[in-house]
Parts: structure tokens; sequence; C-alpha cells
């Protein structure tokens, strides 16, 4: 099966071979693209030759995986969030109809736009594993985030080195795409000692030029060392402070880290000035984290040892209504604080 990632989905196509497989090895195979503590629970389906779907194995959480297809080259099986259950659905039958992936498509976002068919909620996932074998599959997985630009999340629109970018921006089909580990970004190579391009280090490298570079002073209070002309906003590494860190951020972060850096500055401890931060977005005082603006960071010991990772907020999202576990597994994906408003994926680097 073809591994091609346009628009992250399933093949739409009409069974012609006889697939040997039974239910089990099926079921087995399908829920390999999950993260080990999410496959028990999921669901798995196949979809006939008129776009109709049968239940092989109902599951207890929101996930849903179809076994791979033995009419098309290779191996791909994929996963998704219930939520996508009806789209999936209008696309398989209209598919079965002869039409081709470009009409489908213009047909199921009309229908999304008019409410006809569900909105993807901003943080549903997908799972997909696809080579020319099992041997050789590549992880890759997608968050949703319909209408979301590349201003919006702090992303890049091209798919750079590290294999993670935002797709279809601006549209109801609007994901962010995470290819292979989709960790490692950081390159502190050749910034010689220049503050500013090891404060943009962790970013993407279209990304870079743009993003507006500050330092927050002893008081709290921050200096503009670069004013960029994105919506990213950067920091460097405090000298005063042991190791190395930098980290970047979208700038709608802003008025939360002002609030947190001029309270610290005070003498009040990490915890309590965490603990009033989360209650003054709760009263609407500083502005709640909006789904799928991106933090990015890059740390170590010294320069040398940095490892990046990067952090996809999502307030008040759960297991169950993204998809995503809430503890690390060898997947390296998992959703940290689950159902607060400093909800938020955690990718860390190798």
């Amino acid at each position: 099966m073809r591994s091609t990632l346009v628009a992250c989905i399933f093949v739409l196509g009409a069974t012609i071979a006889v697939n040997t497989q039974t239910n089990e090895q099926k079921i087995s195979d399908a829920v390999k693209a999950l993260p080990e503590s999410m496959r028990e629970g999921a669901a798995v389906v196949e979809y006939d030759a008129d776009g109709y779907r049968t239940v092989l194995r109902e599951g207890s959480n929101s996930l849903v995986c179809e076994p791979d297809d033995p009419n098309v080259e290779g191996f791909r099986v994929g996963c998704y969030h219930q939520n996508r259950i009806a789209r999936l659905n209008f696309e398989r039958q209209l598919a079965a109809t002869g039409k081709s992936a470009a009409e489908i498509f213009q047909a199921r976002s009309a229908k999304v736009d008019t409410g006809l068919l569900p909105l993807p909620v901003a943080g549903q996932m997908a799972y997909f594993l696809a080579g020319a074998d099992e041997a050789s599959a590549t992880p890759t997985r997608s968050v949703r985030l319909p209408y979301a630009t590349a201003e919006s999340t702090g992303l890049p629109t091209e798919r750079g080195q590290d294999g993670v970018w935002l797709m279809q921006a601006g549209t109801n089909r609007a994901h962010i795409m995470i290819v292979g580990n989709g960790g490692e970004t950081g390159q502190t190579e050749g910034t010689n000692g220049d503050s500013i391009a090891e404060a943009v280090s962790p970013l993407a490298p279209a990304l870079r030029s743009g993003a507006t570079v500050v330092r927050y002073n002893d008081n709290g209070k921050r200096d503009i060392l670069r004013q960029g002309n994105n919506s990213i906003v950067c920091e460097p590494d405090d000298s005063a402070v042991e190791g190395f860190r930098v980290s970047c951020y979208h700038e709608g972060h802003v008025p939360r880290l002002n609030f947190e850096k001029e309270l610290a500055a005070t003498g009040i401890e990490q915890g309590e000035v965490f603990a009033a931060r989360v209650k003054s977005v709760e009263a609407g005082r500083i502005p709640l984290p909006v789904a799928g603006q991106m933090q990015y960071f890059l740390g170590g010991e010294d320069i040398a040892s940095a490892t990046s990772f990067k952090g996809v907020r999502l307030p008040y999202a759960t297991s169950a209504s993204s998809g995503l576990p809430t503890e690390r597994s060898s997947d390296n994906i998992w959703l940290m604080q689950a159902g607060t408003n400093r909800a938020h994926i955690m990718m860390p680097g190798r």
C-alpha cells in the first residue's frame, strides 16, 4: 500500500481481492498504529465495496481503527477519533459511486461548512502506520485543527526537517502532520554564541527569521531584543541559570507569561505562581490558550547536549476528547495536564 501522506486519508477504493486474514489477525494489525496503551480499547471496523462498514470489534475508548487493505500494495493501517465516522461514511459511500477523490473532498467540505456533517474538533487525533511492508512502516499522526493557519498556530505550512507542519491551512480539514518521531528541530550549530540565533534555534528554519526575541528582566518586565513579523516569540538562554534552555511560543502566550514573570519577581514560589495564573485564566482576567498554539523548547546540561520538544496547546482536552494517551509511551506523543486549561500535547525529541 502506498504511504502517500496528502490529506492523510485511507485509500478510497472498492474491495476486489478476498482477504484471507481472520478477524483476530485484522484486529491485531489494525491497532498497531496506536500507542500501546490505547490499543486494547479501540474499536476495529472495515468497509465493503459499497462504502458500508462492519464492526469487527467494539471498543471502549474514542478511537476506531481499520486493518490493512489487501487490494493495495504495501502495508497501511490507521486509526482515528470516532467523531470522524460520519464524515468517513459519507466519503466511502460517495467513493463507491465512482466519484474522484477531488470530488469527494469538495462534497465533504461543503457538507461540513453547511453543518450537514460534523466539524472536526480541535485536537482530535489520527494515527497511521504505512510502508512497503510492516517491517519498514513509518508512523504518521495528525492533529485536527479546523481553520487553523500558520499565524494562529505558529507552525510552518510546508514540511521541514523535523516532520511537523500544518496541512490544508485555513480549511475545515486543517491539521498538524507529525511524521516519524516529530521531535527534532533545534540546531545550535553555527550560532557562535549569538543569543538571538540561539533563541530561535528550537524553530523550523522557515520560522526563525520572523520570530520576535525578548528577554525578561529581574522585575518581570520584558525587553524586546528583536522585533519579528510572525506570531512567534522566543527567549534566549538565561546565563544565570544552570544548564542551557531556550524557548519559543505563540504570541498568545505573552499575557499569561507576563503575569507569571511579574508575580515571580515579587518572590512568590513557582507553585503559587502557577496556581494564581490558572485562577486568573479561569476567571477570564488573562486569556485562555487557543487550541493549536505551539511551544518549542531546546534544553540540556549544555548547548551541545540539548534536546528539543514541542507542545501543542489544547485547553481542557482529555484522552477521550482527543484520542491521546495521558502518559508517555514508545509512541513519544501524549497529552499532559489533561482536563485543565493547561492541557497540551507533548512531542519530545530523541
